[in-house]
């Protein structure tokens, strides 16, 4: 019977023809320098070449020289998944560790990936190729490729942050790994093992190992196939019930049982906050189901009409001549007057809408419905994005707050884009937030081509890509040529996402423009400026400026026969105006009117034309006072814990994924244009007030909050 005190660490040696290799690497296994006694397992799966016998001699020949108990394994041929569990069986270790048989990892690595288990840090530890290497060899792109699929594919499922997943060294606490049953039994075991433990809320650590990679003609044994079956494995896992094994593993002892219980709670906590967003939102739409004009704005036929009756009956029209080809001309009208004043906007809204009324033929209370639901899945994505910042406290705080934000609640289910767009803009802020967090390139890649698909709904999130490349810039971190490869590889997709609609739009004859409207609001932008400078009406100003560029276009007909001619010609005359008042200009967008929530809009939606009675009116004013009450004591903890830190990146983290959300619409603030800087805000805030709480209630100090939450 082993000391309490003496650990023991069971190393499990899958082998299968690995003659060329497997006594060096037992030589170099036995020699490592642990702190713990080794249990050193051989598995046998069915080798066709000298490997049993080798396995063999090298134990009789050491058995007597090393203290550390040597076990030999014999089994028919099933995998690697196979031979691994028949080791995990025969295994009596407190900690357990993975090793290959070939020369590709060095044993010199187990006491980095033991520590943090024999510590009662975490309960498993991965040892990453890619934590502090990221210009790591290997052995052929196909392999290095996959690896990270697979690794961004699991993260993506399991909102986890791991870099390395694929990797051979898998350290696990004993009585756990033993708990877990395991059906893969090639490759496929390895992300079924990491489903099960994130499901179940176990944290997995990763510290960064060597790695000697060896080309598929030294025996390298994993095919493209395995990578393909990990991808479904890892799906798999994510839907499949796991309640039996949840219930094996509390009994084990009462840190696993706090862990599995502790996530299962975040988990429940995170449900209930989307069903409370959703419901909220549903509920001020019941008047709007009976009555679907309620959930109408002035702004919602154009896209109805481009949507039309679905996608399986007609597809989307776009680049109509709207509204001007509604109008009755009178004979002789020049050519460049019937185009002026048409109207195109951008496309993504249009397709979800045909895609929606495809699947419930046409009808818009299901389409209401399906608002309501990308507003809590914005929430939702909040809430994931949450766990970056340190816990899925900080999650469930800021989707909660999200949820309960007026306007968000009331556009939720009208028939406009906003609330798709806030939720494009969510999981592009949750994807840079990930490579912010462990600067994995796929996760930057995704954020810029969500930004391109937030352009097809408001092109001024195409600009979005220049202040995150200011970012980039600042995350030194990352090797300077990676970081160009990241960006170069981003904006091709980037513009292969908007250049097939950019190109449809040139055709059509309105320029290189995603839409027409944002012309519309630079001329409304360019009337605020001069209004607050002149002091003329802002109305009587864009007046002007429509028949100032009539009479240009009338001067010459031919050279603005086209949309897109009349419309360059009219930016270039509204920004030359911008241009004179710049600063002026910008300290425009300082407006506190950007924080006013649409509380007639909530009134309209359920169907209440009249004034309400003042005591609802003041109960909803306490209600948004307290809101934002709470969001400036949030943020304002949120920049004293970026001074603590001494760190410029979370100011810049706040310039970029909020700031330029509250500045992109211009000095036109309405209630609705602020909802895509809502969902770094609301983090912020719940990162702030969650630090407040540590300091002021739990008596933490600063550097202790900020080691944990890093």
């Amino acid at each position: 019977m082993k000391h309490p005190d003496h650990k023991i660490l069971s190393v499990i040696i899958p082998v299968y023809n690995e003659e060329k290799t497997v006594a060096a690497l037992l030589d170099k296994v036995v020699h490592a320098r642990v702190p713990v006694s080794m249990e050193i397992i051989l598995v046998n799966d069915g080798s066709t070449d000298r490997s049993p016998e080798i396995c063999r001699e090298w134990i009789e020949r050491n058995r007597s020289r090393t203290p550390h108990s040597l076990i030999m394994l014999d089994r028919e041929n099933g995998g690697k998944g196979a031979a691994v569990k028949t080791g995990i069986q025969a295994s009596s270790g407190d900690v357990v560790i993975i090793q290959d048989a070939d020369l590709e990892y060095d044993p010199e690595d187990f006491t980095r990936c033991i520590t943090p288990i024999l510590h009662g840090e975490c309960k498993v530890v991965y040892g990453s190729r890619e934590a502090d290497n990221r210009n790591r060899i290997f052995s052929a792109p196909s392999f290095f490729l996959g690896g990270l699929l697979l690794t961004w594919w699991i993260d993506l499922l399991y909102n986890s942050e791991l870099t390395d997943e694929p990797t051979c060294y898998k350290t696990f606490d004993g009585p756990l790994l033993r708990s877990l049953p395991i059906s893969g039994n090639r490759f496929d075991w390895e992300p079924e093992i990491t489903a099960k433990l994130l499901r179940m809320g176990f944290e997995i650590r990763e510290v960064p190992v060597s790695y000697h990679p060896r080309h598929i003609s030294e025996g390298k044994k994993i095919k493209w196939k395995d990578g393909l079956i990990s991808l479904w494995i890892a799906l798999l896992w994510r839907f499949a019930p796991i309640g039996k094994i949840r219930s094996r593993t509390e009994k084990i002892s009462d840190s696993m049982q706090q862990i599995i219980r502790r996530h299962r709670i975040n988990t429940t906590a995170m449900l209930t906050v989307f069903l409370i967003a959703f419901l909220i939102r549903l509920l001020s739409a019941l008047p709007g189901l009976s009555s679907p004009n309620l959930l109408m704005r002035p702004d919602s036929a154009p896209f109805l009409a481009d949507a039309g009756p679905g996608i399986f009956k007609q597809m989307p029209s776009f680049h109509k001549l709207y509204p001007s080809d509604w109008r009755k001309w009178k004979p002789g009208t020049p050519a460049f007057r019937r185009v002026y004043g048409n109207e195109t906007r951008a496309p993504l809204y249009p397709v979800w809408l045909s895609v929606i009324f495809g699947i419930s033929g046409g009808s818009l209370p299901f389409a209401a419905v399906a608002g309501c639901l990308l507003g809590a899945l914005a929430c939702l994505t909040l809430m994931l994005a949450g766990h970056l910042f340190g816990s899925t406290r900080i999650g469930i705080a800021a989707g909660l707050l999200l949820a309960l934000n007026p306007t968000a609640i009331v556009f939720s289910p009208l028939f406009l884009p906003d609330t798709l767009f806030l939720l494009i803009v969510s999981l592009q802020v949750w994807f840079f937030l990930r490579f912010v967090n462990n600067s994995f390139g796929l996760n930057l890649i995704v954020s810029i081509v969500l930004a391109a698909a937030g352009a097809l709904i408001r092109p001024a999130n195409a600009w979005w890509i220049l202040p995150c490349v200011v970012v980039l810039m600042f995350l030194t971190r990352i090797p300077l040529r990676l970081r160009r490869n990241y960006l170069l590889i981003a904006m091709i997709l980037f513009s292969a996402v908007l250049l097939p609609w950019l190109a449809t739009s040139f055709r059509a004859g309105i320029g290189w423009r995603i839409d027409t409207i944002s012309s519309e609001a630079l001329l409304k932008n360019t009337a605020v400026l001069e209004a607050a400078v002149t002091g003329r009406k802002k109305s009587d100003l864009a007046a002007d400026y429509r028949a100032a560029m009539y009479e240009r276009y009338a001067a010459e007909p031919e050279k603005f026969a086209t949309l897109g001619a009349q419309l360059d010609e009219r930016d270039r005359f509204l920004l030359k105006k911008i241009l004179r008042h710049p600063l002026r200009y910008v300290s425009l967008h300082f407006d506190p009117a950007i924080l006013h929530q649409d509380m007639e809009g909530l009134f309209l939606n359920l169907g209440i034309f009249r004034r309400p009675d003042w005591i609802y009116l003041k109960m909803l004013s306490i209600a948004i006072l307290i809101l934002y009450m709470v969001t400036a004591l949030g943020l304002g903890w949120y920049f004293i814990a970026a001074a603590d830190r001494k760190s410029g990146l979370p100011v810049l983290l706040f310039l970029l994924l909020a700031g330029y959300y509250l500045l992109m619409p211009g000095p036109i603030a309405i209630p609705r244009y602020q909802l895509p800087a809502l969902p770094f805000v609301y983090l912020a805030a719940a990162f702030g007030l969650t630090y407040c709480y540590s300091i002021v209630k739990e008596k933490k100090t600063p550097r202790e909050w900020l080691e944990r939450n890093p």
